[in-house]
C-alpha cells in the first residue's frame, strides 16, 4: 500500500484484506476496482464501495465516473480511502490520477506522473488510457465528478 497523497492510497486485493494493517493508516473507505471483495457492510467501520472495471478493453465511461463519485464521496465523508484492484498498478492508478485531474483542473498525464512516482510501479493497460480518453470527450471538465478545490485531498503524500 502506498500513500499517494495525504488521504489517498493505492494497494492490491490482499492489502485490503489486512484489516489490522487497515486500521493502523486510519483507512476508513475502500474503493475496489475488481469486484471483490465485495463487501458493502462497512465491516469493521470501513465504507466499502465497489465499482468493477475490467483490467483492459471493454470498460463504459459510465463507471469510471462511478468509481470517481464514490472515491470522491470516500474522500469527503471518511477521510483515508484505499483504492484497490488484483495488483494496484493498472485500475487503481488510473483512477486515482483521474481524480486527482478532475478535482484539481489539471492534466491527466502529469497526475499519472505523480501516482507513478509515489507508487514506483505501474502498468496500466492500453484500454484504460483509451478509457480515460473517451471520458475526457464523453464529459466536458466542468461535468467531470466535482468541484476542483478539495483542498487537502490533493497534497501528495511527498508533500
Amino acid at each position: 500500500m502506498d500513500w499517494i497523497t495525504h488521504e489517498i492510497a493505492i494497494g492490491n486485493c490482499d492489502d485490503a484484506l489486512r484489516l489490522d494493517v487497515l486500521r493502523d493508516a486510519g483507512i476508513s473507505g475502500i474503493l475496489s476496482l475488481t469486484g471483490w471483495p465485495n463487501n458493502a457492510n462497512n465491516v469493521h467501520g470501513i465504507d466499502w464501495r465497489c465499482v468493477e472495471l475490467i483490467d483492459g478493453e471493454g470498460n463504459d465511461v459510465i463507471r469510471l465516473k462511478q468509481a470517481l463519485g464514490h472515491l470522491h464521496t470516500l474522500v469527503t465523508t471518511r477521510g483515508n480511502v484505499l483504492v484497490h484492484c488484483m495488483e494496484g498498478v493498472s485500475r487503481s492508478p488510473l483512477v486515482v490520477a483521474s481524480y486527482l485531474a478532475d478535482t484539481a483542473g489539471r492534466e491527466f498525464d502529469a497526475c499519472l506522473h505523480e501516482v507513478a512516482q509515489a507508487r514506483g510501479r505501474l502498468n496500466i493497460q492500453p484500454g484504460l488510457l483509451d478509457l480515460r480518453r473517451a471520458y475526457e470527450v464523453a464529459f466536458k471538465a466542468h461535468e467531470r465528478v466535482f468541484t476542483p478545490a478539495l483542498g487537502p485531498a490533493l497534497l501528495l503524500a511527498s508533500d
